[in-house]
């Protein structure tokens, strides 16, 4: 009997204890019971796995389970236990409530899948996305299958040439499109394993053991990006080492500590390490995010496994990808498929693989991104800069949540808002996440610490701290924890057995931080966007510490127990590049207002070289052309090559000759001018914004774009170019209906903005603001601003009769007319004779 017919057998076998009318009718002891290998749990998860497995995660996965482990433990929110069962809160008071609802929903899956109505199966959200599709699998018409026994959208989405976040039902569907008739269905889902098995992962097991490596070793290697291992290790695993194709994805140990994943670049060499021992190159795919022992089980690809370079068996990838890979790297199969995929195409490609080495590669891009610009928009003010700007940041720095994968969308909410918690927050939310319940060591390694720790850039002994901010931060009752110094808010208490648990008004003291881990469970709404840009706006007294990195005070180091510190604290520009480099698929903008305003070598500091496009990181797993060490930190730093760098500079402000020389020849111009243009752009629809804007009055209709034109075209004869009006003071026309309320709105515009903004650029010079308005070919109703020599008459009266003045010894009089805002005449005379 082939495999295949003894899995169709053991298809039959479960049908047969288990067939779709007995459902509705099983008690909570046949669904599940520890220690019984007849239960509808253990058959499902164990004795079909070979039919598609759904190892992995906790046993909650089942709604309510029988509990092989009696020891008591306290209910909260979110689970609750009795002394022989454990269930999802929500779903009863007691596991034979919770069963009934489970219960319910097991029939009600196997009825759809008896029907094929795998749109109603995607929407079920009363179980777990595995448990739900393995149920259906096997309750469907086998002679008419519409499931396959793959319930991981990674390999049915490498088959089909889809994406991984596409729903499981659509992929199912696709994947079954390509089914012949003569093929089994167990048959055909193994084609699809093979076919994700081959492409995509055949992952090693690398070990740097305690022997016979000294620390002093495994951290040169690690710098070197080598890997070596003696060639006559046991079991031929220096021989595999050594034969292990150029490609070969492998993660690293050093015992039983994750550290990397990376990918053969060369062939095995000879070591300096000593006879028999073998390197090889590789590039860096993903650092360890943890790298505390792995203690989920001791199989040989395990860290804890006994074994120097070992495969994960395509069996056991789900528990690799559950257990290891999204634990420890923040990963999953079909990252990695993609990571090593790219690089074995492109070596074919290339004829051939050249080895790259470097010095401190983090996370490695999967598909090109166009080449980074660093881009100043100037102009005179009013052009449309920040109009410019927000239109850009829309349409490339501010994707649809949607277009995003849900990790990608998690990731950037927690390096936006929960790397920036205080300790006692951000314990807190990492709580509430686990439970409710959790031991300290479990939530220093939850990633909301992590990303805490990580955005401090700091080196302090994290369970320290969290013990210290818990215990500040406990409430007075507490029986179990004798620090004198209490911290408000009061929202933690610790059991005898040392497991944290929230108390006192926490509720209303977490509010936002239980808000906060609610939407990232729930993951993107639709409508959202995700910001990956950082916005800032240079001033005279805006330096390095706000932009690259500096000094901040906090207290007693946890911020919260009084004492003044001082800790180093990344800035804006920092931040922004941290967040790029664990994104290196997608584009990051550094926005800065006013860039001419700030003194640019006491803000950019050494980085003025790195932000050149040549000079960056290029995320490929290549050395970047330049690292410089930060002045505060010591830390080695390069700007990722997912960086842009725009600014906005008013010509107004300070003239563009004056700029930093350093920062000009740095970056590319953008000229943004008054658009007074009569016809729009075909090709953009935001051209010529006053095309055809006119104020409707009893004297004639008021060109708006004619008169402001007029108007520049004097300013830049008696002044420059650079202080032209902006077509932005009148394009505010255009919201307010034609004839009279325009008429008042265009007055408001030239009495509270025009006038006074040409007042400050001639420094009062009445002269020329009256001939850059026409005024002295107007008549004088007309005239904003009136001349007369009225001195002459009074020069007398003035300074007596001997005062051996005329009037062209004297100033002329000058002044505002405020009838003339109200005059059609005096707009028009700008542009048009009126004689």
């Amino acid at each position: 009997m082939s495999d295949f017919q003894q899995q169709y057998a053991l298809w039959d076998e479960f049908l047969s204890a288990w067939p779709a009318s007995r459902l509705s009718m099983m008690t909570l002891e046949e669904y599940s019971q520890a220690g019984s290998k007849d239960s509808f749990t253990y058959w499902i998860e164990s004795r079909l796995d070979e039919l598609g497995s759904i190892w992995g995660g906790s046993s909650f996965k089942f709604g309510v389970f029988s509990r092989k482990d009696t020891k008591d433990k306290e209910s909260g929110t979110k689970l609750s236990y009795s002394d022989t069962h454990g269930w999802y809160s929500t779903l009863g008071t007691t596991a034979e409530a919770a069963f009934v609802q489970v219960r319910s929903f097991v029939v009600q899956v196997a009825d759809w899948a008896v029907k094929g109505d795998l749109d109603s199966i995607e929407t079920f959200e009363h179980l777990g996305e595995a448990f739900k599709w393995k149920i259906a699998f096997h309750y469907q018409n086998r002679q008419t299958p519409v499931i396959v026994d793959i319930f991981k959208r990674a390999p049915l989405a490498v088959f089909v040439g889809d994406i991984a976040s596409q729903r499981m039902a659509a992929l199912q569907k696709s994947a079954l499109a390509q089914r012949q008739n003569d093929i089994g269905i167990l048959e055909f889902g193994h084609q699809i394993w093979e076919a994700w098995s081959q492409k995509n992962l055949a992952i090693w097991k690398l070990s740097h053991g305690d022997q016979p490596f000294t620390p002093a070793e495994r951290q040169t290697f690690m710098d070197d990006l080598k890997v070596a291992v003696h060639k006559d290790t046991g079991k031929e695993q220096g021989k595999k080492f050594a034969e292990a194709p150029v490609g070969t994805l492998f993660f690293l140990c050093h015992g039983n500590s994750p550290q990397r994943i990376g990918q053969f670049t060369s062939v095995a060499t000879p070591c300096d390490k000593g006879d028999g021992w073998l390197q090889r190159d590789y590039r860096l795919l993903k650092p360890a995010i943890r790298t505390d022992r792995y203690t989920r089980n001791s199989k040989y690809w395990s860290p804890q496994g006994n074994s120097t370079f070992s495969q994960v068996g395509a069996h056991d990838l789900p528990e690799f990808e559950t257990t290891f890979l999204k634990p420890y790297f923040g990963t999953d199969l079909a990252e990695l498929a993609a990571l090593s995929g790219e690089f074995i195409e492109a070596a074919s490609l290339g004829g051939g693989m050249s080895p790259t080495k470097p010095a401190q590669a983090l996370i490695i891009g999967t598909k090109p991104i166009v080449t980074c610009f660093n881009r100043i928009y100037y102009g005179p003010p009013g052009t449309g800069k920040t109009y410019t700007l927000m239109q850009l940041l829309k349409r490339d720095y501010e994707p649809q949540a949607a277009s995003i994968t849900t990790e990608e969308w998690r990731t950037q909410i927690i390096g936006e808002k929960i790397a920036v918690l205080k300790w006692w927050e951000g314990a807190a939310a990492a709580l509430y996440d686990l439970g409710g319940k959790a031991k300290v060591a479990d939530i220093a390694e939850h990633r909301f610490i992590q990303a805490i720790t990580a955005a401090n850039g700091s080196n302090r002994n994290v369970r320290q701290t969290l013990w210290r901010t818990l215990q500040n931060h406990t409430v007075d009752e507490s029986t179990t924890v004798k620090v004198k110094k209490r911290l408000s808010p009061a929202v933690f208490d610790k059991t005898a057995d040392s497991v944290w648990q929230f108390a006192g008004d926490w509720q209303d003291a977490c509010a936002d931080l239980v808000t906060l881990v609610c939407q990232l469970k729930a993951g993107q709404q639709d409508a959202a966007t995700v910001q990956r840009y950082s916005f800032v706006t240079f001033h005279q007294s805006y330096g390095y510490e706000e932009f690259v990195e500096g000094l901040r005070p906090v207290l007693n180091g946890d911020a919260e127990a009084g004492e003044v510190e001082y800790e180093i604290r990344p800035g804006a520009f920092k931040e922004l590049c941290r967040k790029a480099r664990q994104a290196p698929d997608q584009r990051f903008a550094m926005v800065i207002d006013e860039i001419n305003r700030g003194n640019i070598s006491k803000i950019f500091g050494e980085l003025i070289t790195l932000i050149e496009p040549d000079k960056r990181a290029p995320l490929d797993g290549s050395k970047p052309p330049l690292e410089l060490t930060l002045a505060y930190s010591g830390e080695k730093f390069s700007v990722p090559s997912n960086v842009d760098i725009i600014g906005t500079m008013n010509t107004a402000d300070r003239s563009l000759a004056l700029l930093d020389t350093a920062l000009r020849r740095r970056f590319d111009f953008v000229a943004l001018l008054p658009d007074t243009r009569a016809e729009k752009d075909a090709d953009d629809p935001y051209s010529a914004p006053l095309a055809g804007l006119v104020v409707t009055t009893a004297n004639g209709a008021i060109d708006v774009g004619r008169m402001l034109e007029r108007i520049n075209e004097r300013i830049e004869a008696l002044y420059d170019r650079d202080h032209c009006i902006g077509h932005a003071y009148l394009t505010v026309l255009t919201n307010v209906d034609d004839g009279h309320a325009r008429f008042e709105k265009l007055a408001d515009i030239f009495r509270n903005r025009i006038v006074p903004l040409l007042e400050e650029y001639f420094f009062e010079d009445w002269r020329k603001i009256r001939l850059v308005l026409g005024d002295n070919q107007k008549s004088e109703p007309a005239q904003f601003i009136t001349e007369s020599d009225a001195h002459e008459q009074h020069l007398s009266d003035l300074f007596g009769n001997d005062h051996g003045l005329d009037s062209y010894a004297t100033k002329r009089r000058y002044q505002s007319q405020s009838s003339a805002f109200a005059n059609p005449a005096a707009y028009l005379g700008i542009y048009q004779s009126l004689a």
